[in-house]
């Protein structure tokens, strides 16, 4: 990313964003060669009137130079991250809220194997999702593929022990899951997910409990009312319903398009519609269920009143300020039998932060015994754009509490013994390189020690070490004895 950024900077030919990039010292990558060339050319003097020929001219081989030795690295693969010290502290902290939210909800914590079988990945998925299945190469007999959503995963070890387990069974994980799509802003190939299960009951308690739970562990991250909202609906109503204005076998392809109906025109909604043979009466009736309030309803279909009857009874157990019902939320999996909800933020302008739902027959179709189930995944990608974008990001915490800085190899041993001891109760470096105390005094900045230890041996003859702190600059000599745990 950072060599990336370099790149974008120094095609725009501009001396300041050069000098920015020099006093970052992000050049870790490109040669000292190519780094010396930079540095002299951002010491030189500007004319009045800006930079010379001859100067523009530089700028254009350095860039070069630098756009070459990029493009000879190896980087990371599109639509994938890397982590680096830094960024891994704010995720840590992310997840670490979750899964306390998740812990204080009665949920257990799994995992599964990021390679499945191709046949349970396929099972019952919407064919965007199937066409976006990273497929290994064939080896033997097994046919094998990266995750693409964790819920296949859990139904299959939820199966393997249904008859041990008691019930409901509650259950959520964090990890990797995969999807071969084209990546842009909060939708990567490879990103983290938190996904929530419970499984064997099929009452709308247990759908209000996700929601509640997904509620809250976004509430405990910084985030309100005015950040995020949560639109829901349920299968049954929606499907109930238009089973009275069209045919059964146009049921799927419709409830397909009113899925996308936010995120495209009244025309291109109209358009699609009339593509499967839905005529101008039948497109005036699906609008006005999809534009009613949930007290006009009256359905006279069996399965819509039952679903209305469930939606109802949840919008009773959950945080209503958070709530809006929305009959064109569908979700795009094939699996979804009742509830469904989707989480955005407020402006909605990233995708969907979290999207979950009711789904009864799906441990069936996985070989298992009937068991009702419901669940929601949270990407951990559109939630960091969120944090970032309202400036609750939690604060990168990289610094170790002590760095231990030896004098001489005299006190070496003695060093080794008292970080032993501190490292019981905090983070500790030493250091390893043989340096001299100035340039281990650099070290300790850089990698933003809070303290530095100084073990010199007219110290150790006291009985005593230096310590520094780090930000305020003041220095104290305190007994060994003080500073072991």
């Amino acid at each position: 990313m950072v060599m990336q950024t370099m790149q974008i900077r120094l095609t725009n030919g501009l001396i300041n964003e050069i000098k920015i990039l020099v006093d970052l010292g992000i050049y870790p990558n490109v040669s000292e060669a190519v780094r010396d060339s930079v540095r002299m050319l951002v010491t030189s003097k500007e004319t009045p009137k800006g930079i010379p020929p001859a100067r523009e001219e530089e700028i254009k081989t350095i860039q070069e130079k630098i756009q070459k030795e990029v493009k000879e690295q190896f980087q990371n693969p599109k639509g994938t991250e890397d982590y680096y010290p830094e960024e891994m502290s704010i995720r840590n902290k992310v997840f670490d809220v979750l899964r306390k939210n998740a812990l204080k909800f009665g949920f257990l914590e799994v995992d599964s194997p990021v390679i499945e079988d191709l046949d349970l990945l396929k099972a019952k998925q919407g064919d965007e999702i199937i066409k976006q299945i990273f497929i290994t190469e064939k080896k033997g007999d097994e046919e094998l593929a990266l995750r693409a959503e964790f819920t296949p995963s859990l139904a299959r070890m939820f199966i393997a022990k249904q008859k041990a387990i008691p019930k409901p069974v509650k259950w959520f994980c964090i990890n990797r899951v995969f999807r071969y799509e084209k990546p842009q802003a909060g939708r990567q190939r490879e990103f983290f997910q938190f996904n929530v299960e419970i499984y064997g009951c099929s009452k709308p308690e247990a759908d209000a409990e996700i929601i509640n739970l997904s509620i809250e562990s976004l509430k405990s991250l910084g985030l309100n009312e005015k950040d995020f909202f949560v639109k829901i609906n349920n299968r049954k109503l929606i499907q109930g319903l238009l089973s009275e204005i069209v045919e059964e076998k146009q049921l799927e392809d419709v409830m397909r398009i009113i899925d996308k109906r936010k995120k495209i025109s009244e025309d291109e909604f109209n358009s699609e519609l009339e593509k499967i043979d839905i005529t101008l009466d039948q497109i005036k009736k699906i609008k006005i269920f999809l534009d009613s309030k949930i007290n006009n309803l009256n359905p006279k279909n069996e399965l819509a009143k039952q679903g209305l009857k469930e939606l109802k009874e949840i919008l009773k157990l959950v945080d209503k300020k958070f709530i809006k019902v929305d009959f064109s939320v569908v979700r795009g999996l094939a699996y979804y039998t009742g509830t469904v909800f989707e989480i955005s933020d407020t402006k909605e302008k990233f995708r969907s932060i979290a999207g979950g739902g009711r789904y009864d027959n799906m441990i069936e179709l996985f070989k298992g015994d009937k068991t009702p189930s419901t669940g929601f995944g949270m990407g951990y990608s559109t939630l960091r754009l969120l944090l970032k974008e309202k400036g609750l990001l939690p604060k990168e915490d990289i610094g170790v509490d002590y760095y231990i800085a030896i004098v001489n190899k005299d006190v070496k041993e003695k060093a080794f013994e008292i970080a032993f001891n501190l490292r019981k109760k905090y983070r500790v470096d030493i250091d390893l390189m043989q340096r001299n105390l100035g340039n281990q005094f650099d070290y300790a900045n850089k990698i933003k020690a809070k303290n530095v230890i100084v073990i010199g041996p007219d110290e150790l003859k006291k009985g005593k070490i230096k310590i520094k702190n780090m930000k305020s600059g003041k220095e104290a000599e305190k007994a060994i004895e003080d500073i072991n745990v």
